[in-house]
């Protein structure tokens, strides 16, 4: 079941609010006093970028690396207290907001621990904000157990407000995300754990939000096509992952939420996300052909998105490529990127690469994340002279 997701990409856990991350607050009935805030606060409110290193676990294993993305704090006009749209890195795009409160003096902002982040009614569990450390069992043979150790006596986690220029920074964490494994997996740090058996899900340290500049018209940077999964029927889980650069082509900030995408396939065949399939379970009424960067529900994910649509029968969902494409828009100005493809079967194409030159070639995991000496399974990203690319998953 594509619920399982949950502990690889957490956006799946917005199901918890709604499939469209619906403006109102959850208060689910399986915990009492669970409260779940997906409705924007009223206020003041600052987006920013998100720096530092995190970790993840998953069923596939553990992993650190370095946050990337955005977030939000609303000031509330009582100047005291606010409220942090998806604190954590490994969130991104669950689109829950946790409270805390500023200083009388602008310079520190406290925030509660043991907030719900995200939480799944259906089976009464959920992530909640913890502060601790990371420990390591050593089960023999290179293999590890990682497990979560709280600080006592800890309630609360702070954040310092560089009055200077608005930055926010995490006090007290520290891990190292490029030491050798497994030691890049020791840390201390905001940590998220699931609340049926407070097992580890993500830990994060060096946590950096910087403010970001006023939004102005841009042409966004390209995404990346990454990898393509057929199902062969039409169960739902027919998926296309990709990376979403929140860019512009001169290496600015955009606005995540002035940010959308487009799916194409073939000949620039722009792609209908249609109501009457998709509309219920991801709670829309209207077709969409721009998805919302973050937008979330059970077949649209932060990087994925999956289609009742497969290859095989009267109707297949593509012959030949698969693409993405965002778009910008600012005061009514809209730009967009080019179409970025994965070539689903190019055998179908024989030739049609002939006469370029090859300019660039990028390696990405299977997570997403750009790699400089790849290993294992890679998926190979090729630009060509003609500004084309094409993606291949390679084997190094």
């Amino acid at each position: 079941m594509k619920k399982l997701l949950l502990l690889t990409i957490l956006v799946s856990m917005a199901i918890c609010a709604g499939a469209q991350k619906v403006h109102t607050m959850v208060k689910p009935t399986g915990k009492a006093g669970v409260e779940i805030i997906t409705e924007q606060p009223e206020g003041n409110v600052v987006s920013y970028t998100r720096s530092g290193e995190y970790l993840t676990v998953s069923l596939y294993g553990y992993d650190a690396t370095q946050q990337t993305g955005q977030m939000k704090i609303t000031y509330a006009d009582d100047n005291k207290t606010v409220y942090l749209l998806d604190p954590l890195a490994y969130g991104e795009g669950t689109g829950v907001w946790v409270q805390g409160e500023l200083s009388d003096d602008g310079t520190t902002i406290t925030m509660p621990l043991g907030q719900y982040v995200a939480f799944n009614e259906e089976y009464n569990y959920g992530l909640i904000l913890a502060w601790g450390e990371t420990t390591l069992i050593d089960l023999g043979d290179d293999f590890y157990w990682l497990m979560f150790v709280p600080e006592e006596g800890v309630e609360a986690v702070t954040y310092a407000v560089d009055p200077n220029n608005g930055t926010i920074t995490l006090v007290g964490s520290e891990g190292d995300a490029s030491a050798d494994y497994p030691n890049n997996l020791l840390a201390h740090g905001l940590a998220g754990i699931w609340s049926d058996d407070e097992s580890i899900a993500t830990m994060e340290w060096g946590t950096t939000f910087t403010p970001l500049n006023e939004a102005v018209p841009a042409v966004p940077a390209n995404p990346e096509a990454l990898d393509f999964y057929d199902c062969g029927d039409e169960s739902g889980y027919t998926r296309f992952d990709f990376n979403i650069n929140l860019k512009d082509v001169d290496g600015n900030e955009l606005h995540a939420d002035k940010v959308t995408y487009s799916i194409y396939t073939d000949e620039d065949q722009l792609f209908t996300f249609d109501a009457a399939t998709y509309g219920a379970a991801n709670g829309f009424e209207e077709d969409m052909t721009d998805i919302p960067y973050g937008f979330s529900g059970e077949d649209f994910y932060l990087r994925r998105v999956y289609f009742y649509r497969t290859n095989n029968g009267d109707n297949p969902l593509l012959s030949w490529r698969i693409g993405i494409q965002t778009h910008y828009t600012v005061d009514d100005v809209r730009n967009s990127s080019d179409i970025v493809y994965l070539e689903v079967f190019p055998s179908a194409i024989d030739g049609v690469q002939a006469g370029k030159n090859v300019v660039a070639e990028r390696y990405f995991n299977v997570a997403g994340q750009e790699i400089t000496n790849p290993t294992g399974i890679a998926i190979k990203v090729t630009t060509y002279s003609d500004g084309t690319t094409s993606t291949t998953k390679v084997i190094k």
